[in-house]
């Protein structure tokens, strides 16, 4: 049985749009494989904040000092898993709040920074400047990410490069899935399974051979909505944004 870690870092928890793509993925993972999947919610967790002492690299295991939270369990779930997918909402070009702390607590699970400098060479390779230290053999680690904009290259350009710089970038994968919150509200069922088949067969794939092709991740980071279609449902959704409960 492979386990899946799945991290869920919006803070709307359940009630995530990120999940519907997210969910699909896993779906198509566990009918096309031997797969368990665990959901943890990060906003639901006691997670206290990083004190910055960096202590954690000064002991072989990497554990931090603050033991009185859910972060040595959480650890322990990332460290064992098989597939763990970071599921979360693109919040000012960058990760959540709470998925921020969450990384910064784990920072004993990865090779700590030595003085390095930085040469153009390391920087052209997108070499990892920290890398994982504690991981499974084999372990696949994905980036499901949504955002309200078309133009993923230049919106995920910051994340990418925090992730390059953290895990190396051939050492995950990033999705991200664009116009998710007017899919959310305005998408419609049609809409809507478009989106799931989409994702379904990149989780499918990926049960199958292990990674996804690049085939899959354009099919699943394809525009859904016409740009015209789009940018009215924009206006609609900011127009409108108090009239659902489910929007905070």
């Amino acid at each position: 049985m492979n386990k899946v870690v799945v991290m869920v870092a919006s803070p709307k928890c359940e009630r995530s749009g990120t999940l519907i793509p997210t969910k699909a993925f896993v779906q198509g993972l566990e009918e096309n494989g031997d797969f368990e999947t665990e959901y943890i919610f990060i906003d639901k967790m006691n997670i206290k904040p990083c004190r910055g002492c960096l202590s954690c690299w000064g002991r072989p295991d990497g554990s931090c000092f603050i033991k009185d939270d859910d972060v040595p369990g959480i650890r322990e779930k990332l460290t064992n898993a098989d597939i763990v997918i970071w599921s979360f909402p693109l919040f000012l070009f960058g990760i959540p709040g709470q998925m921020k702390v969450l990384m910064e607590r784990i920072v004993g699970m990865f090779h700590p920074y030595m003085g390095q400098k930085l040469d153009k060479d390391v920087i052209e390779s997108k070499s990892a400047l920290h890398g994982l230290r504690f991981q499974k053999e084999g372990q696949k680690i994905i980036l499901l990410s949504s955002c309200a904009w078309c133009d993923i290259d230049v919106v995920y350009e910051p994340t990418i490069k925090q992730f390059d710089c953290i895990f190396g970038h051939e050492n995950y994968q990033l999705v991200a899935c664009p116009q998710m919150r007017a899919l959310h509200h305005r998408g419609g069922e049609r809409r809507l399974k478009i989106l799931h088949d989409r994702y379904w067969q990149g989780g499918a794939e990926f049960a199958k051979t292990g990674k996804l092709s690049q085939e899959s991740i354009d099919l699943m980071q394809k525009c859904i909505f016409s740009d015209a279609a789009y940018e009215k449902l924009v206006v609609e959704f900011v127009t409108h944004m108090f009239d659902r409960d489910d929007n905070f």
